[in-house]
């Protein structure tokens, strides 16, 4: 991941309620391209994606200037970084298409275009971080 995006647990306002890390539900990131840091190169159409299991489609990316994401896990106790799965989730996951991932991309292609400026990108985390029994109950 770019230095220069950093996803970090929001606070729920006054009235608002936390969101439990579960297996089903999706986090939704808008990425405004005119509100980056750095201003993404000239004819740049949308973002690059990891192609996951619930990719539905991979498309011909060679003739189109994108940005890549990828999102990093951390354990908010111990700050080890999560790169893969645990074995009993890999089990279960690896019945889907496409190798198991920690983090599952959410979209019909894994090019998701500009719109209005922004880009919406969906995914959930398919393990949690109690599961690999080393001390951390939450992501960072």
């Amino acid at each position: 991941m770019p230095d220069w995006i950093t996803l970090i647990k929001p606070r729920p306002s006054p009235g608002e309620h936390i969101i439990t890390l579960r297996r089903e539900i999706h986090v939704a990131i808008d990425i405004g391209f005119d509100r980056l840091p750095r201003r993404p190169p000239a004819g740049c159409s949308g973002i690059k994606i990891p192609a996951t299991s619930s990719v539905k489609n991979y498309a011909d990316t060679s003739r189109k200037t994108l940005l890549e994401i990828s999102i990093r896990l951390f354990g908010a106790t111990t700050g080890r970084r999560y790169e893969t799965i645990c074995p009993s989730c890999e089990k279960r996951e690896g019945k889907k298409k496409g190798a198991p991932a920690i983090i599952d991309f959410h979209a019909e292609r894994e090019i998701l275009e500009l719109k209005d400026g922004k880009v919406r990108v969906e995914f959930s985390f398919c393990c949690y971080p109690k599961d690999h029994r080393i001390g951390d109950n939450e992501f960072l």
